[in-house]
């Protein structure tokens, strides 16, 4: 499963499992001013304190407006409008503009109500104008807050930028890589102005306070606790694949096999997806749940991070088909889709798309769940996070596996991949379309399945 902690805050968590391919996706061509047609920003004493807003300050104010950034390449867009999908399932009626609609020359007036922006300087314009009056960098490679550097791949950071006279106050979500949104949403948020995390999760929070030159910059807590890893590096389908075991503990017995065995998982999830090379992917292995829980708050088997292509899992018995490789088939499969296909449209096409490349959920196959399975409603209604995250993980996971099965046989599984898995609630029917079916016969297909 990928990673779907929830935040006990307005801003429930959500996993970012789409990569939007509808028309509707902003992609203007003009672009925002530079920074540089900004007035000087004048000097605030030092003793004016700085507003902390928070995540959940900011959307208590009233609906936001999601600011996508449109200068990646067409598939990071994409990406980060779906991301913004996933806020907007939390918002009815929340708009998704791109970052073109801001008027950055305007100042306040040429923004929009409680605005939510996606991405960092080197993906969103008005981050990139604004970009040497802001208390934060973030582009490609770095992150730069509070006289700290954060560099690794998948860091991510969520603040509120407090107002200035140039902007008001607004929420970003950005990282380093391209986009650097990826399943964002899934980081457990809402309660600190200013978050940071990495690839194992939380990493440190702060807020914000005017220096002595009247600049507003970050104050930094302790991090969260990291440890020292030690690696063994592999080769699948000549993708380099890091497998990451705690430095302070010595190499266990079998640890060779359990290499062998992250091994055959990611080979069988690339071949199963018909994916020439997978992308680089570094396992961290942990001995058991409550290790990978303290240090990356999510106690579940196993969990991608999309951002970081990373894997965190329980090791499990490593022999062939066993517990370990059937749970990295299922985790690789994550990453790999995410990062060459773009993220999932739904937790239901997301998730299902793993169990089906697996074969299995919870230790039955597919066609076993096929005997058992209970209801079957209709796919639209489970499109949606919040509808798909309200049922037992038992029922959504396999009947996703089951309708990705049916999908492959209708209309193969490039059409899946090219059309279908990126759908969101919004666009379903006009996805099965293109795929060359419809969402009703895909219900009749599945329903049939007993």
């Amino acid at each position: 499963m990928t990673r779907t902690a929830g935040a006990p805050m307005v801003l429930t968590a959500l996993v970012a499992t789409a990569c939007g391919r509808g028309d509707d996706r902003p992609k203007p061509n003009d672009r925002p001013p530079t920074a540089s047609g900004h007035p000087a920003q004048p000097r605030a004493a030092a003793d004016v304190p700085v507003p902390n807003l928070t995540p959940n300050d900011l959307v208590a104010g009233g609906t936001p407006t999601l600011v996508v950034g449109t200068l990646g390449d067409d598939a990071a867009d994409r990406a980060i409008v779906i991301q913004a999908g996933r806020v907007r399932e939390l918002f009815p009626g929340a708009a998704i503009v791109p970052d073109t609609s801001i008027d950055v020359a305007a100042g306040p007036a040429g923004w929009p109500p409680n605005p939510i922006l996606y991405g960092g300087a080197h993906v969103n314009a008005v981050i990139a104008a604004l970009d040497a009056e802001l208390p934060l960098h973030v582009d490609a490679t770095q992150i730069v807050v509070g006289g700290e550097t954060y560099a690794g791949a998948g860091d991510r950071v969520i603040a509120v930028i407090p107002a200035a006279p140039s902007y008001p106050a607004f929420l970003l979500y950005a990282g380093t890589g391209t986009p650097g949104v990826a399943e964002i949403n899934a980081i457990r948020h809402g309660g600190e102005p200013l978050l940071l995390a990495d690839v194992h999760g939380r990493l440190q929070t702060g807020t914000w306070a005017r220096g002595a030159d009247g600049k507003v910059t970050a104050t930094l807590a302790a991090r969260a606790r990291r440890i020292a890893w030690r690696s063994v590096e592999r080769a699948v389908a000549g993708a380099a694949v890091r497998v990451a075991f705690p430095a302070q503990l010595a190499a266990a017995p079998d640890e060779a096999a359990v290499v062998d065995a992250i091994a055959r998982g990611v080979a069988r999830a690339a071949a199963r997806l018909q994916v020439a090379a997978p992308p680089a992917l570094t396992i961290y292995v942990y001995p058991d749940r409550r290790s990978k829980e303290t240090l990356t708050g999510d106690k579940g088997d196993g969990h991608a991070d999309l951002a970081g292509a990373a894997l965190h899992v329980i090791r499990f018995d490593p022999a062939p088909d066993g517990g370990l490789e059937r749970l990295m088939v299922h985790e690789a499969t994550h990453v790999i889709t995410g990062r060459l296909w773009g993220p999932a449209g739904s937790g239901l096409l997301g998730e299902g798309i793993a169990v089906w490349a697996s074969g299995q959920y919870g230790g039955r196959s597919l066609a076993d769940w096929q005997r058992t399975l209970g209801d079957r409603p209709p796919v639209a209604a489970l499109l949606p996070m919040k509808a798909f995250r309200s049922k037992p993980e038992a029922d959504t996971y396999p009947l996703g596996g089951l309708l990705v099965t049916v999908a492959i046989e209708q209309v193969g599984l490039a059409a899946v991949r090219d059309h279908l898995l990126g759908a969101t609630a919004e666009t379903w029917a006009d996805a099965c379309i293109a795929a060359g079916t419809t969402a009703s016969a895909l219900d009749a297909a599945l329903a049939a399945r007993r």
